[in-house]
């Protein structure tokens, strides 16, 4: 593994630890009241989280990349909650058609699934 391939994989882990720090944000201070402004305030930052995994992929061949993208979208379904993550799929899935490539429609299916 070069040491680009590396880097790209740090940065990816790192990015994923921000969810942990949102998480803990929102389950403690944020609208406490405000249940559905605090998931859909959840659902954008994951998905901008999100976005920016899909700006450091590791490229196989142009056009096809790998990302923890999946990962995110599972947590976030996961501690999150529904609305969050189809709030993130979204962003992801657009995100994900507009890079284009041959496996532009493979990775929308994986966002869903991981959704």
């Amino acid at each position: 593994m070069d040491s680009s391939s590396f880097l790209t994989l740090i940065q990816n882990a790192a990015l994923l630890l921000s969810l942990l720090f949102l998480y803990d944000a929102l389950s403690r201070f944020w609208f406490a009241d405000h249940k559905r402004v605090r998931a859909v305030l959840a659902g954008c930052a994951v998905g901008c989280i999100g976005i920016v995994i899909m700006l450091t992929p590791w490229y196989y061949q142009p056009g096809i990349i790998f990302d923890t993208r999946s990962v995110l979208l599972s947590i976030s379904g996961l501690f999150l909650g529904p609305l969050p993550t189809l709030i993130a799929m979204a962003m992801t899935a657009i995100m994900r058609l507009l890079q284009g490539g041959g496996g532009a429609l493979i990775g929308v299916v994986v966002i869903l699934a991981s959704g």
